[in-house]
């Protein structure tokens, strides 16, 4: 077990240990330490990755942000998303550039999320200030990288989007990629899924919160929605919050539709990189596509899935739902009529169809 005043006197230099969680209502955080090969291995940086492990150990949170504080004001480049659109294969095939650490939905970060959510309410359990510089010691915690390497990826968990605007005003020098689908393909992803339909529902009362604040408007509700129609309001208002990030932040986002991506691996992959201020030739390219598995099922590589799965899948997924389809094409529809503001949706990632 290494010394654990050791780990606190480099943590700010070292990658090696990660701050695995943040428990806010016990006032501390869990360190682990976790070798690149693990990092680069796991799906998901979630409590999976615990799994056998005991090195690790909590320290207060005062303390984190007293050791993060060289640190401080920098934030790692980004990946923002809607929800089961292709971002975990995105983020592997960038991963796959040489130098590039890529940390795939890191639990704090969900923590960040829901804490920022409460600010506007008299109940939130921090200030601004206090939100502010543990948010500062986490992103700046994630930013370390090993010597040599070329920088530092994340992908945020679909219910992250709310810290597009504060991570990118921690550090001036960051990007973040918006991903999405059109709503089509996103109302079948998730209808057909148990689990992504959960995710989508329970996520639906911050995303019309977000809707109202933006609209300046709240007459939209959610009671009585169906629940077709409540996962097209969480499309609607996703969208919307990435067309803000692209008026506040502007070159320093970009907006990529999965479905592109896969008709054009090349030319998308070449556009992120340089978005993302990443170097590499055409060459290198080439070979982060050959090793990317472009064929295979992002969360599970040892299942084959490629776009003409995927295709098959999602007009399957159209057929068993069709009314629910049907359900939330059309009220998005009506949304966006109502609210002309929203139009420009219809013009984004292939439209509503």
């Amino acid at each position: 077990m290494n010394d654990h005043a050791t780990v606190l006197a480099t943590l700010a230099e070292s990658p090696d240990w990660f701050c695995h969680q943040i428990d806010i209502e016990a006032d501390r955080a869990l360190l682990v330490r976790l070798e690149p090969a693990a990092i680069r291995a796991a799906a998901f940086l979630d409590e999976r990755v615990l799994a056998g492990r005991s090195e690790g150990f909590r320290i207060p949170l005062a303390m984190l942000r007293e050791r993060a504080q060289p640190c401080v004001g920098q934030a790692p480049r980004a990946i923002f998303h809607i929800g089961h659109c292709g971002s975990t294969l995105l983020a592997r095939v960038l991963g796959e550039l040489p130098g590039l650490r890529v940390l795939r939905e890191p639990l704090p970060l969900r923590t960040l999320a829901a804490l920022y959510e409460e600010l506007p309410l008299a109940n939130a359990r921090m200030d601004a200030r206090q939100w502010q510089a543990l948010a500062s010691a986490v992103l700046g915690l994630m930013a370390r990288r090993e010597p040599g390497k070329i920088g530092v990826l994340v992908k945020a968990t679909s219910n992250c989007n709310a810290l597009i605007g504060p991570w990118l005003a921690l550090d001036r020098r960051s990007q973040a990629v918006l991903l999405s689908v059109r709503l089509r393909d996103y109302l079948a992803t998730i209808l057909k899924s148990p689990s992504a339909r959960a995710d989508a529902l329970r996520f639906a009362p911050a995303r019309l919160a977000f809707l109202h604040r933006r609209l300046g408007d709240d007459a939209l509700r959610l009671p009585p929605l169906s629940a077709a129609e409540r996962i097209a309001l969480g499309w609607i208002a996703e969208g919307e919050r990435f067309a803000e990030a692209r008026q506040v932040h502007g070159s320093r986002v970009r907006r990529l539709d999965f479905a592109t991506f896969l008709a054009e691996p090349e030319a998308m992959l070449g556009c992120m990189v340089a978005h993302l201020d990443l170097s590499a030739d055409h060459s290198a390219l080439d070979r982060v596509l050959e090793r990317a598995q472009l064929d295979r099922y992002a969360k599970a590589t040892e299942h084959p899935y490629d776009a003409q799965a995927r295709a098959a899948d999602l007009a399957e997924s159209e057929r068993r739902f069709a009314p629910e389809m049907r359900a939330g094409l059309d009220y998005a529809e009506s949304v966006m009529t109502h609210y002309p503001s929203l139009a420009h949706l219809e013009q984004i990632h292939g439209g509503l169809y």
